[in-house]
Order: C-alpha cells, then structure tokens, then sequence
C-alpha cells in the first residue's frame, strides 16, 4: 500500500494535465472568437442593418406629367445607389407612391426627373414632393427648372429621436 500513492500521484498529476491542456484549448478558443467578434471590421450590410426604416407615403405634383422620374438613395460606401422608386410614361398627376426611408437621421436622396420637351420661354416645369412617413414629420419640397431634365438633391430627416 506504500507505493500506491506515488502512483496515484503520478496517474493524478497526469489525468491534471490533460484537463489542464484541454481546459486552456477550449478557453483559448472561446476569447479567440470573442476577440474576432470584437475586431471584425462592420461591412456595408451590417451598417445598414442597424439603420432604422420608416414606410412612407410620398406624393408628387408636376406642372405637366413627365416621361420618367426617379428617387434614390445615394451609397455612403461607393457602391452602387440604392433606387428607391422609378416611373416612367407617367399618366398620373399627382403621383403616389410608398418607399422605405432611413429613420431617426439625416438622409440624402437624388430625384431625377425628365419632361419631353424645355419649358416654354418665361415658363417652369416644377415638381412639389409631399413625404408622410408613418412615424415622424411629413415634409415637402419644391424644385423647378427650364430644362427638360431635373437632377436635385434634397435632405430629410423623419424627425424621429432615436431611444437609447
């Protein structure tokens, strides 16, 4: 029986250090992954992802129907703007439509519009753009050109503050 607890000391120590070398693995990979999870960089969609979005009526009034008109987006990382509505062959005037919008910030958003022909001499064509979003304050804007064509930036903002 004296030469037993050496040995079980031994077998011991040994069962000890194959925990302990499993234990630090498993350990390891867990802050492993904790810290990947911490470092990755955020991408596009993951940005866009924690925005928030409204649903919103958005109705526009031409002082004569246009060929073709659009509202997008444009990308805060280079890549491709985001259409978020396009006419073409508009009969209806006044025109509504519903989009999705960016919440709780300010957002810019390019509309494009083209007529068939210039304006007459001393005449407008003009566009008023009235947005009702869901939740938030209903805005509008008004542009006007002697073109045929209309490129216009406007901003908005649904007027939402975000809860922390």
């Amino acid at each position: 029986m004296r030469g037993l607890p050496p040995l079980q000391a031994l077998l011991l120590l040994i069962a000890l250090v194959i925990l302990g070398f499993t234990g630090r693995h498993y350990i390891g990979m867990g802050q492993a992954r904790e810290l990947t999870t911490l470092v990755t960089p955020l991408s596009s969609d993951s940005t866009n992802a924690e925005k928030n979005f409204v649903e919103a009526e958005i109705e526009f009034v031409f002082s004569t129907p246009p060929l073709s008109y659009s509202l997008s987006q444009p990308s805060e990382t280079g890549t491709e703007d985001k259409i978020l509505l396009r006419q073409s062959h508009v009969e209806e005037n006044p025109s509504y439509e519903i989009i999705q919008l960016v919440s709780h910030q300010e957002t810019s958003y390019w509309l494009d519009i083209v007529w068939p022909e210039d304006a007459a001499d001393g005449a407008h064509h003009f566009v008023q753009i009235y947005i009702s979003p869901n939740h938030g304050d209903p805005q509008h804007f008004s542009f006007f050109t002697s073109n045929k064509g209309m490129n216009e930036t406007f901003e908005y903002n649904t007027g939402e503050h975000q809860h922390e």
